[in-house]
């Protein structure tokens, strides 16, 4: 499935068209950040290098040095979705579990690198 598939998914689960048996955003959320893991390598491709078998971590530090020059805006977008994701995507008892908006805002960020990727 490509990313563009897996933001989809991620926005049927939250928009409830998709029904799972745990709580929809924080689900959402998990797919969301697996399609940001795919645009990652994506946008490390698109700048001619292999991405090969990298953490999406080792990724986020490619994406800071490759897109310094060309967007600037890329690497802090990027690490502000992983961060989010990541966050969202894990329960802990002293948080409140993300909002359907918060996600939402989320798959949209992420969709927007996808675009770099497709224009690229």
């Amino acid at each position: 499935m490509t990313a563009s598939g897996t933001l989809d998914q991620a926005s049927a689960i939250v928009s409830g068209a998709l029904p799972v048996r745990v709580h929809s955003a924080r689900a959402a959320a998990w797919v969301a950040r697996s399609a940001l893991e795919e645009v990652l390598q994506a946008l490390v491709l698109a700048r001619g290098c292999d991405p090969g078998g990298a953490s999406a971590r080792t990724l986020l530090g490619c994406i800071e040095v490759l897109y310094q020059d060309v967007d600037p805006t890329v690497p802090g977008r990027a690490q502000y979705a992983w961060d989010a994701l990541s966050r969202a995507s894990h329960h802990h008892a002293y948080e409140l579990a993300p909002t359907v908006g918060e996600v939402e805002g989320l798959i949209e960020t992420v969709r927007g690198l996808a675009e770099l990727v497709a224009t690229d």
